[in-house]
């Protein structure tokens, strides 16, 4: 048995605030966030686009606005608290011999922000992050990194269905995360 939970970060290990970078930018709903962001954000979660030409976009959609260091402070807001129950969890999990491993479609500055403020981020010992890979869930080229890196989880768990599916395609163990107490029950012969 390969003892590896692989987690999923943004609704598994933490909250996603996508209002509070609305918010801060002066707008109030998704149907506000420009196409052009969207589509540079996407290539830069993919590693496809630098940080650099990210920001220029960002500033370019913001009308310059902003900073480079506000752009980056509206982009963290996204990254929200730990979900409740997650740390314990986790905790839990390395305690009973196994290894958590993020599996996540990320942007670098995200990953760097995740490190310094979710508070068992250093129980977790590696990753496979699209923007390292250059694909996201549920593109194949994830779960062939992840399996080439870690070989198959004992268990992977992810709040989007079509991510577990393909992960149910790769022949894993896949669950859709509901709650931290839902996760520890399918864990729980591990303890």
């Amino acid at each position: 048995m390969n003892k590896i939970v692989a987690l999923d970060i943004g609704g598994v290990c933490l909250n996603l605030r996508f209002e509070l970078c609305r918010e801060y930018l002066g707008g109030a709903g998704a149907e506000e966030v420009p196409t052009q962001l969207l589509a540079a954000s996407d290539q830069y979660e993919r590693g496809l686009l630098s940080e650099k030409d990210w920001l220029e976009i960002f500033t370019s959609v913001t009308e310059g606005r902003f900073t480079e260091d506000e752009l980056r402070h509206a982009w963290n807001l996204i990254i929200g608290d730990a979900i409740s129950g997650m740390p314990e969890l986790v905790n839990d999990i390395v305690n009973a011999g196994f290894r958590a491993i993020f599996f996540s479609d990320t942007s670098e500055l995200h990953l760097m922000h995740i490190y310094r403020n979710l508070p068992f981020a250093h129980l977790v010992s590696g990753g496979i992050y699209s923007f390292k890979v250059g694909s996201k869930k549920p593109e194949d080229k994830m779960y062939e990194s992840f399996q080439e890196e870690y070989g198959r989880p004992y268990l992977y768990t992810d709040d989007k269905e079509e991510n577990v599916a393909a992960g149910i395609k790769h022949g894993w163990n896949s669950r859709k995360f509901v709650s931290a107490a839902e996760l520890r029950k399918e864990l729980a012969s591990i303890f």
